[in-house]
C-alpha cells in the first residue's frame, strides 16, 4: 500500500516544480504572426521592392508575410539581407532572432537579441526573449541577470519580476524568490502564477499552512483554477489528511468532469485507507470511459487483491494488455497470488503461455523460477534462471539466485563457487558477501574473515535483517553470545516471521543457559519452517533441552 501512496504523490507533483518550457512559451510569438494574407500582398511588395531594391524595411515586411505562412527559410534569407542593408533595422533583428530561436540555433538568436539591446538599452522585448533562451538552457543565474537588467530601468515590470523569482526558486534560493513574488503580488494581488509559486515554495519548505493560504487566495479569485486545487489536495496528502484530500479532489472533479485522472487519485486514496468498495467504484468509473487504460486496470486488480477476492484480482490482472508496460507488474502479482493460494502449477502455465511472445523474457524466466522454487523443484528453477542468464550473462541478481537455489538443492559447494563468481563480477555485491560470510560462520571457519565480509555487506545494505542476523551468528560462533543476542534481536524485530532468525534466537538463549526463553523461539520456528528436515532438527533441540532439565 505504501508504494501506491508513493505513486499517488508522484502523480501530484510536476516533474519540475517551477520549470517550464521557456523556449516554447516565450518564443511561440512567431505563430502569432499567422493570419489571413491577401492574395495580392506578395505581388504588391515585390513591385515595391523593384522600385526600391535597397529597402531594408520592405524586405522585413515581405519576411513577415513568409513567417505568417510558416515559410521560415524564405523569411530568414530576406531578413539577413535586410540587416545587411541596414544593420540598425530593429524589426529585422528581432524577427531574425526569433527564427533562429525557433530552429534551436540559440547562439545566433542570442547574438541578434543582443544587437537589439545595443541599439536600445531599454529594449524590454529583446531582454525577455534573451532571458528565455538562457532559462531554456537551464542557465538560470544568467537568465536572472538578464531580467534584472529590465528591473534596473523598470522596477515595476511584473513579468520580469515574476520570471526572475521563478528562476531564483529553481536555484533553490527560496527566501530571495519569495521577495520577488511578494513584490509581484504587491503590484498585482491576484497574479495567479506568483500565488501558485509562492504556495509551492512554502510547500517545499514543509510550511503547509502558509502554502494552503496562497492556494486559497488563488481559488478565491479564480474558483476554476485546477492547479491550485490540485496543489491543495497534494498538501493534504502530505499531511496525511486523506479525507480532506479526497474532498479537494472531488471539488476539482466537479470543475472538470473530463479529467478522469482526478477520479484515479481519489481511488488511490480510498485504496490507501482500505476503503476498497469506494476505490473499486472510482476505478470502475474510469474504466467505463477508458476500458483500455492498463494502469487503472492494474489499480482495480490490486484493490480486489487487497480486499481478499483473489479470483476477481486474477481476472482483472489478466485483462491488462500483454503488450503494455503495465503487464509485467500484473504478471508479478498473478504469480504472487498463485503462490499465496498454493496453485503453483496454474501460475506456471500462465507464465509459460506468455513467454514465447514476450519482449521481457528475462523477467518472465525469473518469475517462472520463483514458482518452481516455491514448488521445491529447484532444478527447474535453476534451468529457468539459466535461460534468463542467456539473455544477460552478467546479471548478478540472476547469478546470485542460481547460487541460492543450488544451496536449497543441497549443493552447497556449487552454491559457494557461484557466489565467488558473483564477487568476480561485482566485488562488493552485499548478498554474495553475506552468503560467503554466513557459510564460513556455519562451518565455524575463517570467522574473522567472515565478520569482515558481513560488515562490508552491511555498509552496502545497512539495516538488512538477514545480514544483521549473519553478523550475530558470527558472534555466536565466536562465543560472544551477548553481542550475538543484540544483533539477532535487531534482525528478529524486522523479520519476526523468518524461521532461521527465530531459531537462532533459541540457540543463543540456550548458549546463555536461558532455557525457558529458548523454548518459545524454537516452537515458533517449527511453525514457520516449511522444510520437514529442519523442523525435525529444531524439535531435537527442544527434546535435548527437556532432557538436560530433568
Amino acid at each position: 500500500m505504501k508504494k501506491l501512496l508513493a505513486l499517488l504523490m508522484l502523480s501530484l507533483l510536476p516533474l519540475s516544480v517551477f520549470g517550464s518550457d521557456y523556449s516554447s512559451s516565450l518564443l511561440s510569438y512567431l505563430k502569432g504572426y499567422r493570419s489571413e494574407i491577401p492574395d495580392d500582398a506578395f505581388s504588391q511588395y515585390d513591385a515595391a521592392l523593384k522600385q526600391n531594391p535597397n529597402s531594408s524595411e520592405i524586405r522585413s515586411d515581405i519576411a513577415l508575410l513568409h513567417i505568417r505562412k510558416g515559410e521560415l527559410d524564405k523569411a530568414e534569407e530576406l531578413l539577413q539581407k535586410a540587416v545587411e542593408i541596414r544593420p540598425s533595422n530593429r524589426n529585422a533583428l528581432i524577427l531574425l532572432a526569433g527564427i533562429y530561436a525557433s530552429k534551436g540555433i540559440t547562439y545566433k538568436a542570442k547574438t541578434f537579441y543582443e544587437r537589439c539591446i545595443q541599439l536600445n538599452k531599454e529594449d524590454t522585448e529583446a531582454y525577455m526573449y534573451l532571458g528565455s533562451l538562457y532559462a531554456a538552457e537551464k542557465k538560470y543565474a544568467d537568465a536572472v541577470t538578464i531580467y534584472e537588467k529590465i528591473l534596473a530601468y523598470d522596477d515595476d515590470n511584473i513579468i520580469a519580476l515574476y520570471y526572475a523569482g521563478r528562476l531564483i526558486a529553481e536555484l533553490k534560493e527560496y527566501e530571495k524568490a519569495k521577495q520577488y513574488f511578494t513584490k509581484v503580488l504587491d503590484l498585482k494581488p491576484n497574479f495567479e502564477p506568483a500565488l501558485l509559486d509562492m504556495g509551492t515554495i512554502f510547500e517545499i519548505e514543509g510550511k503547509y499552512e502558509k502554502a494552503l493560504k496562497y492556494y486559497q487566495i488563488l481559488i478565491d479569485s479564480n474558483p476554476a483554477n485546477k492547479k491550485a486545487r490540485s496543489r491543495i489536495a497534494s498538501v493534504f496528502v502530505k499531511q496525511k489528511e486523506y479525507d480532506k484530500a479526497i474532498h479537494a479532489f472531488e471539488e476539482l472533479s466537479d470543475i472538470d468532469r473530463e479529467d478522469l485522472s482526478v477520479r484515479v487519485r481519489i481511488g488511490l486514496l480510498h485504496l490507501d485507507q482500505d476503503r476498497f468498495d469506494d476505490a473499486l467504484k472510482e476505478f470502475s468509473f474510469v474504466l467505463a470511459s477508458k476500458p483500455g487504460n492498463n494502469t487503472v486496470r492494474l489499480y482495480l486488480a490490486m484493490t480486489w487483491k487487497e480486499k481478499g477476492n483473489m479470483q476477481k484480482a486474477l481476472d482483472e490482472f489478466l485483462r491488462v494488455n500483454p503488450k503494455s508496460e503495465e503487464f509485467l507488474s500484473a504478471l508479478k502479482q498473478i504469480v504472487l497470488i498463485h503462490i499465496k493460494l498454493g496453485t503453483i502449477n496454474e501460475g506456471i502455465v500462465i507464465v509459460q503461455k506468455y513467454l514465447p511472445d514476450s519482449n521481457q523474457k528475462q523477467e518472465l524466466y525469473i518469475l517462472l523460477s520463483m514458482l518452481y522454487e516455491e514448488k521445491t523443484d529447484y532444478l527447474k528453477g535453476i534451468e529457468a534462471l539459466e535461460e534468463a542468464r542467456k539473455i544477460e550473462p552478467n546479471n548478478i541478481e540472476v547469478l546470485f539466485q542460481i547460487g541460492m537455489l543450488y544451496e536449497k538443492k543441497g549443493e552447497s559447494d556449487r552454491a559457494f563457487a557461484i557466489m565467488e563468481d558473483v564477487l568476480k563480477i561485482e566485488p562488493e555485491y552485499p548478498n554474495a558477501l553475506n552468503f560467503i560470510g554466513y557459510s564460513w560462520a556455519e562451518k565455524g571457519i575463517k570467522l574473522d574473515e567472515a565478520e569482515a565480509m558481513i560488515k562490508k555487506a552491511l555498509l552496502k545494505k545497512p539495516g538488512d535483517a538477514y545480514i544483521i542476523d549473519s553478523l550475530g551468528w558470527v558472534y555466536y560462533k565466536k562465543g560472544n553470545y551477548r553481542n550475538a543476542l543484540t544483533e539477532i534481536v535487531k534482525a528478529y524485530q524486522t523479520l519476526p516471521e523468518d524461521p532461521t532468525i527465530t531459531e537462532h534466537l533459541g540457540d543463543i538463549h540456550v548458549a546463555l543457559k536461558e532455557y525457558d526463553k529458548a523454548f518459545p523461539f524454537y516452537e515458533k520456528s517449527i511453525q514457520l519452517e516449511k522444510d520437514k528436515k529442519k523442523k525435525e532438527i529444531i524439535q531435537k533441540k527442544i527434546e535435548a533441552i527437556k532432557e538436560q532439565k530433568k
